[in-house]
């Protein structure tokens, strides 16, 4: 039921933008024949928060942009688009290895926590108000892929060795606005709908600055989160930190 609301609730504000659209002279924007490209490589300042469940044991876990930072051992994240007219394929990547090491004193026992996280986004979008080259509002749609792999170790002993995959439908919205030198925008999109995970979404907010018109730097906030459950093992977990990143428009 909650899902069915969901559904129609995003359909609901789909509707208007639609709509306006179509009183807009949309006829340069159809006529354009060249494709546009632009890429952003980012780095997410991220704190994670994630309640592990398995075999009725939950393993909560808490870390902050520092113990991301000391824990990390691997990352890589990159945001890219193709456009031409109205229409725009969009993906954005993200991969991230943490591993935490901890001890159990009362025991003489080592822990070890190892979370792998790999998120890519296919989506196909199109813009439905150009407002003089200066507002654009986007609606999206497409898949997003999710896969983690969670190791827990005590001592020789592995606790839980789990990987799921994901592949999540997903609609959002976009707006932005550009000047000669400013562009700001911010998206969320919701995907899920217990097709996949329960639910699982993505949004940021940022504000840039336009050294030329083919290169800016960005700088905002991106939070991503997914609750997954099947058979004995559940997954509920929020991402969420500053983003910035160099944009590159060719």
């Amino acid at each position: 039921m909650k899902t069915e609301k969901f559904k129609f609730l995003l359909t609901s504000l789909f509707i208007p933008f639609v709509m306006i659209s179509q009183t807009n002279d949309s006829t340069e924007l159809e006529n354009k024949s060249d494709w546009e490209f632009n890429v952003t490589p980012y780095v997410w300042f991220s704190g994670l928060s994630a309640d592990i469940s398995f075999l009725n044991q939950n393993i909560p876990v808490e870390a902050s942009f520092s113990d991301v930072v000391k824990n990390l051992k691997m990352a890589g994240l990159l945001h890219a688009e193709a456009k031409k007219g109205r229409w725009i394929i969009i993906t954005d990547l993200v991969y991230m290895k943490l591993d935490k090491r901890g001890r159990i004193e009362l025991l003489n026992l080592d822990t070890n926590l190892e979370l792998k996280q790999f998120i890519a986004d296919l989506d196909l979008g199109y813009n439905v108000l150009n407002v003089d080259d200066w507002l654009f509002l986007d609606v999206y749609g497409g898949l997003r892929y999710f896969e983690t792999s969670s190791q827990l170790s005590v001592g020789t002993q592995t606790l839980l060795d789990k990987t799921i995959n994901v592949n999540d439908p997903v609609l959002g919205v976009r707006f932005k606005t550009m000047t000669d030198k400013w562009i700001n925008g911010a998206q969320i999109d919701a995907g899920g709908f217990g097709l996949g995970s329960e639910i699982s979404w993505k949004g940021n907010i940022y504000a840039g600055y336009r050294f030329s018109e083919s290169f800016s730097m960005l700088i905002g906030f991106q939070g991503y989160g997914v609750d997954y459950k099947k058979d004995a093992f559940g997954l509920d977990m929020v991402v969420a930190g500053f983003a910035t990143g160099f944009n590159f428009n060719f």
